[in-house]
């Protein structure tokens, strides 16, 4: 009994075993703060950049006079009219070259910043167009590395894919005029062709009904 229990009071080798259990743990808390510390920066540079292309291209796209300058990074104002497209020509001819204006911008914003660039850059533009409005979508991504670290016997990659997309609006007071009287005229087509005025005032008819029956 006497030696049973100055084992149970001896506590050497405690701090090892504790060790041995925490140091992987440890080792992964550690990698994926590193992995953060990377991959924040870089993604906060590529949506920064989307999202100012997209601002400079609704903006040139709409109907403020303002153009965007891809190689000076400025906005400069168009005076002369003759230079300008008229709104209907653009309507049917679309919203020009948006992805080589894109990829200008975005490539050169995220140049500018100090995060990790690895692989290569693929940006997307495209102009969404709805009954109402327009948006302007810009879409990037690429794939950054973590090296010179390596925690692949932690079954961490050593790459990670960013993808973001920044949208804008674009402000065109033309466009958006004939879109409203257009979405106002196919509502009152529909309406009169399927006679929905005379469903309304049956609904509205019958819920009147039911309040007045169950003493609303």
């Amino acid at each position: 009994m006497g030696c049973l229990a100055e084992m149970k009071k001896d506590e050497r080798g405690d701090a090892i075993v504790e060790a041995t259990i925490l140091f992987p743990v440890m080792i992964m808390i550690f990698a994926a703060l590193v992995l953060l510390a990377v991959y924040l920066p870089a993604r906060g540079a590529l949506q920064r950049a989307t999202q100012y292309a997209a601002t400079a291209i609704a903006t040139e796209i709409s109907d403020t006079w303002l153009f965007f300058d891809e190689d000076t990074m400025s906005y400069y104002w168009e005076n002369n009219k003759k230079n300008l497209d008229n709104v209907y020509v653009a309507l049917f001819s679309g919203t020009g070259d948006i992805q080589t204006k894109g990829e200008a911008i975005v490539a050169e914003m995220e140049g500018r910043s100090i995060s990790s660039k690895a692989g290569e850059l693929l940006v997307h533009c495209h102009v969404a167009d709805s009954i109402v409005y327009k948006e302007v979508v810009v879409t990037a991504g690429r794939e950054f590395s973590i090296a010179p670290l390596d925690f692949s016997l932690l079954w961490f990659p050593q790459t990670i894919p960013i993808t973001v997309t920044s949208t804008a609006l674009v402000a065109n007071g033309d466009e958006f005029v004939r879109n409203m009287d257009m979405a106002a005229d196919f509502a009152n087509y529909i309406s009169e062709k399927f006679e929905l005025t005379n469903i309304a005032e049956a609904i509205s008819t019958f819920g009147n009904t039911t309040k007045s029956l169950l003493g609303w």
